[in-house]
């Protein structure tokens, strides 16, 4: 009897833990309008023309490239390193726009883990083959950004 009560709180214990774990996105879903982290300048080029302004930030992500609703970041060897996208026109592969209830992509990703940082509070979706992620910012119960990003 002591061993199946046991068992019983050790299995409630695991499940809770699990529970409590965000789900994972697949890597292909690091993609916004249909650029992905690692693309080179040249892919970006090729799927959006010129942006509208290109900046040296001088920072890790050195070049950042404006388009209207989407900000790509290039970093080491002029490849993608983060996007943004703040336009129901660039969505991820999945679906998942700015503009959308969140409810929708909880629905499509799972739980996400809820990370709060400097600059607010975001849904997280770890990669599942890699150290980059996709954020989403919400506000009042609607996507407000969506950004694919990586550890530098």
């Amino acid at each position: 009897m002591r061993y199946i009560f046991s068992t019983a709180i050790a299995f409630l214990m695991v499940g809770a833990a699990s529970a409590a774990e965000p789900s994972l996105v697949s890597d292909k879903e690091l993609s916004l309008g249909g650029v992905a982290l690692g693309d080179t300048e040249a892919a970006v080029l090729r799927k959006l023309g010129q942006p509208r302004r290109i900046t040296d930030t001088g920072d890790f992500l050195n070049i950042r490239m404006d388009y209207p609703g989407l900000t790509v970041w290039l970093g080491e060897g002029r490849r993608v390193g983060e996007v943004l996208s703040t336009s129901k026109q660039h969505c991820t592969p999945a679906g998942i726009c700015p503009g959308m209830p969140f409810v929708k992509a909880k629905a499509k990703y799972g739980p996400p883990l809820v990370a709060d940082r400097e600059d607010g509070t975001f849904m997280e979706y770890p990669g599942s083959q890699s150290a980059c992620w996709l954020q989403i910012a919400v506000s009042k119960g609607s996507i407000k950004s969506v950004r694919a990003e990586c550890q530098p």
